[in-house]
């Protein structure tokens, strides 16, 4: 039995429009066809799959008597489905905050008996994935949408800048690996403070519209699987000097490591195998897929204006310490330039700037920087210019002790002669190897 009621009383910035309301049973509908009509939505009836689909910022899908609804690729389950009698179809009423915020993109909420509809929204959505050895808490948001993350007094510390949400959408409770959400709304901020189970570092990775902040454990495991990754590539040719092109030097050390390593009992995987143009994301996502143990990237180091600078170094990942550093850092990094924009998908420079991943491994990190560099300056005779901390791209989003090796610089003529020299190239990967087994034997 369907009786009238009442009206519902809609305001959309300022514009009110009154629906006649409905009751079905126990709940309350109002007519789809009269919504979209006043509201000015596009809809489309698919008489074959019996789905509705309405339209303006976003499409939602509704199927009649069923309580799952579609908003763009993502399904929601609504606490009353939608009906249809007589050929009309009725929305009910507890659903329609949902349904207007989605399509609209806007702010919509229930007071005082009025729908109130109002302002764009910034952030949109929260979303939990929990696995046993990872917790994700999403943020969906706009890719426009400031933040600043941080670890303060020993919590971790995300604010996002001039938030515009429906506070009704905010999550506070802990799952997982995260315990406890506190959060403080400002008049021009939105702060989240985490607390992690057994002080788990928290990393924060920006994925276009979705901002996903992550606890990981992990188990310590043997180092078994390794990432060769030879630096460069195709349409980059990393430092050039005197007809040689670090893209073709590195590429002949990785081949020997890679083989020295096997060697040695090692399931060695490699970045790539042939002068090919590989985006620097993409090395990084190898590895991950992989479920690598150790991440190797080799590279010639230059100095165009200070030819003098010569020897050996191994980066890991942190903030650069000096300007040399910064140089190195920046000149590593500048291999995005090479990437279109089919194959960049997300910037790499928010990645560069934004992110915090890998801090899990920051001391292994550093002792296998270690151990390398010590290899690298007895077995082959290059001056020890230290281990030292940049926060290079292709370290990051790693999650696994992760180093770069910058085996010579191709600006120094002494430096310059080595690296023509084959016996020399094999004397760098034995002495790569040799400082990676001293790490994994010290991780058994």
């Amino acid at each position: 039995m369907i009786l009238l009621l009442f009206s519902l009383s809609i305001n959309l910035s300022g514009h009110f429009y009154t629906l006649r309301e409905y009751k079905i049973g126990n709940e309350y509908y109002i007519l789809c066809d009269s919504l979209t009509r006043k509201l000015e939505l596009s809809s489309h009836w698919d008489n074959n799959k019996q789905v509705l689909s309405i339209q303006k910022e976003k499409a939602v899908s509704i199927i009649p008597d069923n309580p799952f609804i579609k908003i763009d690729d993502k399904i929601y389950q609504l606490v009353t489905p939608p009906v249809k009698i007589n050929e009309k179809l009725l929305l009910p009423k507890s659903s329609l905050g949902l349904i207007l915020r989605s399509i609209l993109n806007m702010n919509a909420f229930f007071k005082n008996g009025v729908l109130e509809i109002g302002t764009r929204v910034n952030i949109y959505n929260f979303k939990w994935t929990i696995e046993p050895s990872l917790t994700r808490y999403t943020i969906e948001c706009s890719p426009t949408l400031n933040h600043f993350f941080n670890k303060n007094n020993g919590e971790w510390v995300l604010t996002l800048f001039n938030p515009i949400y429906n506070k009704e959408i905010l999550d506070q409770t802990g799952k997982g690996l995260i315990e406890e959400i506190e959060i403080e709304e400002g008049e021009s901020f939105l702060k989240f403070r985490f607390k992690t189970k057994d002080d788990f570092q928290m990393d924060i990775i920006r994925k276009g519209k979705f901002l996903n902040i992550e606890v990981r454990k992990f188990e310590k495991r043997n180092i078994q699987t390794i990432v060769v990754d030879a630096g460069h590539g195709g349409k980059d040719p990393g430092a050039a000097h005197a007809g040689l092109k670090e893209k073709d030097l590195v590429l002949d050390i990785s081949k020997k490591l890679a083989s020295k390593l096997t060697e040695d009992g090692f399931n060695v995987i490699m970045t790539r195998v042939n002068d090919e143009f590989l985006p620097l994301k993409e090395r990084t996502s190898i590895a991950d897929k992989e479920k690598a143990d150790f991440f190797v990237s080799i590279h010639c180091n230059a100095a165009y204006s200070k030819n003098s600078m010569h020897g050996a170094e191994v980066y890991f990942l942190s903030a650069a310490k000096n300007d040399w550093a910064r140089t190195v850092e920046a000149t590593e990094n500048s291999a995005v330039r090479f990437e279109s924009e089919d194959n960049a998908g997300i910037p790499e420079l928010d990645y560069i700037l934004n992110d915090l991943a890998q801090t899990q491994f920051l001391k292994e990190s550093q002792e296998a920087a270690i151990y390398i560099q010590e290899s690298l300056i007895h077995k082959c005779d290059v001056y020890d210019r230290g281990v030292k901390q940049a926060n290079f791209y292709v370290l990051r989003l790693n999650y696994m002790p992760a180093v770069l090796v910058e085996v010579a610089f191709l600006t120094n003529p002494n430096d310059r002669k080595k690296l023509r020299n084959e016996n020399f190239l094999r004397q760098a990967a034995d002495a790569i190897a040799e400082g990676i087994k001293q790490y994994a034997r010290a991780h058994l």
